[in-house]
């Protein structure tokens, strides 16, 4: 079949007829649907170029509504897993219950339920829960991140339209939802010589490997070539922290101001410091601090909501599996001005995010 003549539109039957093939099949191939075989998909992808077809925005818009609204009703529940931490113990780690609230809020706004799994408590192999999840009817999936360090989530997702909020899923490679590591320490360290703060001090707290430990020490070190010589001060790593090794660093590098976590603002405190008249505290994770810290609010509930959003749009478009092209959303961070911060001098102006 050659092209239509200008003017006339090329149709999901005139392709399917060209390539031999029902509509619903040039439907599904054009969705990337698995159930119409690879090799059949990249046929009807290559004819729908060769003749012309190009889809109707107005009929697929309708369609994919259609879809959502049969899909609402068949799909009813989202998994949520949570790999390394028991149900009793989700008090105690603030950043998850915030993601976790962030999935269920997102999930009831458009109808569906939440069904929280802890594989510790569970006790089962991958392929135990991937039944589990089939049984039970469940295509939808948010994968929780690890409390500690990168790891895989080793079920087969086939079949599943799965997402994650933050990096430390790295296998299999999945869509995720994640806090905006840059652009929170550039604003941070812009916030804090707006206060006048020369000698601003990093403590790394974050475990090696991590896209957060890289992305904070990337803005660190290039804020570290804006300033003079003299007001450098290395990045005091993780394996120093403690007790002895940051009241060395303090000694050695006097900063005015020290960007870190909770932990690190208790060792300050205990070292006799009182912050902020004698030294500033920046937090980079509020929500491991007291309630009043200055520092970044990495908005956990917005990136859970936003995964979530993730496996929405998969299951909507029949999307499964591991995508061809992954997805990353970045959430921006908020700014709280707090109490561990005051003006002690004259504003210097350090453009990070700067464009021009």
């Amino acid at each position: 079949m050659s092209k239509k003549p200008e003017g006339s539109r090329v149709s999901m039957r005139d392709l399917a007829r060209e390539v031999g093939v029902s509509v619903s099949a040039v439907s599904l191939a054009l969705r990337n649907s698995p159930k119409v075989s690879k090799k059949k998909r990249e046929e009807i992808r290559e004819a729908a170029d060769r003749i012309g077809y190009v889809k109707d925005g107005r009929v697929a818009e309708l369609m994919e509504h259609m879809r959502t609204f049969r899909l609402k009703e068949r799909l009813s529940t989202i998994a949520v897993i949570i790999s390394d931490i028991r149900k009793s113990e989700l008090k105690g780690y603030p950043r998850m219950v915030s993601l976790t609230r962030g999935v269920e809020d997102e999930a009831r706004k458009n109808g569906y339920g939440v069904d929280f799994m802890f594989l510790k408590d569970l006790g089962v192999s991958p392929k135990r829960l991937r039944d589990i999840l089939i049984a039970r009817g469940i295509k939808g999936i948010v994968v929780m991140p690890f409390q500690a360090g990168v790891g895989e989530f080793a079920m087969d997702i086939s079949g599943f339209c799965v997402s994650t909020p933050g990096y430390s899923i790295i296998k299999p490679t999945i869509n995720r939802a994640c806090p905006n590591f840059l652009q929170m320490m550039d604003e941070l360290l812009e916030q804090i010589c707006r206060l006048g703060y020369r000698r601003v001090g990093f403590i790394m707290t974050y475990g090696s490997g991590g896209i957060g430990h890289k992305l904070y020490s990337s803005s660190f070190l290039y804020y570290s070539t804006l300033i003079d010589n003299s007001l450098r001060i290395p990045i005091l790593r993780r394996r120093d922290v403690g007790i002895a090794g940051i009241q060395k660093w303090m000694e050695k590098y006097q900063p005015d101001v020290v960007v870190s976590s909770g932990m690190v603002y208790r060792i300050l405190e205990d070292l006799g410091y009182r912050i902020p008249k004698d030294l500033g505290f920046a937090s980079l994770e509020l929500s491991e601090d007291h309630g009043q810290a200055s520092g970044v609010d990495h908005r956990h509930e917005l990136v859970g909501s936003e995964a979530l959003k993730l496996t929405f749009s998969d299951i909507n478009l029949n999307h499964s599996g591991v995508p061809e092209n992954p997805k990353v959303v970045l959430v921006d961070s908020h700014f709280r001005e707090g109490n561990t911060l005051r003006k002690i001098g004259r504003a210097r102006v350090i453009k990070l995010r700067a464009t021009k």
